[in-house]
């Protein structure tokens, strides 16, 4: 199962001018996650996907070191669907979900995501 972008994340928004929260927060992040999360929300918005998209996305590391990201985008009824899974550097989790929208989207990831609108 691939679940939705950003699953099981929390995220905390914070003045970055405030710098004792911003310490704080710092103590809290987790860098491999924030790389993970890059991935997918890059992936997201380049297929610009809204609230109701079926849009799927889950990045890890491997053992190896590598940076994988395997996306999915589904008709309404789950009936059709595209997919993609790539694999980058962990330097740069950005180029790795810009990659894996590009694919989807040569797939016909559009088409799925604009029915959903109707």
């Amino acid at each position: 199962m691939v679940p939705a972008v950003g699953a099981a994340v929390i995220g905390v928004q914070a003045r970055t001018a405030d710098e004792p929260v911003m310490r704080l927060l710092d103590e809290l992040n987790d860098p491999g996650t924030a790389r993970h999360i890059t991935a997918e929300r890059t992936m997201l918005h380049m297929l610009r996907g809204h609230c109701n998209s079926p849009i799927a996305g889950h990045a890890h590391t491997t053992a190896d070191g590598q940076l994988s990201l395997f996306g999915m985008v589904f008709n309404r009824d789950g009936s059709r669907w595209v997919r993609s899974h790539g694999w980058g550097p962990t330097d740069d989790p950005a180029s790795l979900g810009a990659w894996v929208a590009g694919d989807l989207l040569r797939q016909g990831a559009r088409r799925l995501i604009t029915a959903t609108r109707k």
